[in-house]
């Protein structure tokens, strides 16, 4: 059974967590601890910008570092969705009255409506879960209630 902090990803979001992880860990953080060291050295800490700027630098990345590392711990990879009902992984073509727009379902962490991957708990996300093509789903939007028609599933 999942908890509330259960994180649902694609096994591709997955593996961008890890790289994330990975390239903070063994490259960026050691760029910046360099540059602390090379400020601690000028001497006097308390007037040195270029110091208490590193410092706060490698606060932020080891918060999320942090961060990745909680995800991946409780990171449940779902399985995608094959076949023309809609599921995480899946690639849905929905129209209304604006057009067809297409999205991808994926987990919250890795939604990025910019980029077409709309989130399984996202309004229009939970409509789609579990419908196939030719379904009617409405859902909330800043605008109000809309409704669109599912096109296609791959």
């Amino acid at each position: 059974m999942a908890d509330d902090k259960t994180v649902h990803l694609t096994a591709g979001g997955r593996a961008k967590l890890e790289d994330e992880l990975r390239d903070l860990v063994e490259n960026r953080r050691q760029v910046i601890v360099k540059r602390v060291a090379t400020a601690r050295e000028e001497g006097d800490l308390s007037e040195n910008f270029a110091y208490h700027d590193a410092r706060r630098e490698l606060g932020l990345l080891d918060g999320r570092v942090q961060t990745l590392q909680a995800m991946l711990r409780h990171a449940q990879v779902m399985e995608t969705t094959v076949g023309d009902v809609v599921g995480l992984g899946s690639t849905v073509t929905v129209g209304d009255e604006f057009g067809d727009s297409t999205y991808v379902i994926v987990g919250p962490v890795e939604a990025d409506v910019a980029g077409g991957r709309i989130s399984m708990v996202s309004p229009l996300g939970a409509a789609l879960m579990g419908r196939t093509v030719g379904d009617e789903v409405s859902f909330s939007s800043p605008g109000g209630t809309r409704t669109a028609t599912i096109v296609s599933v791959s």
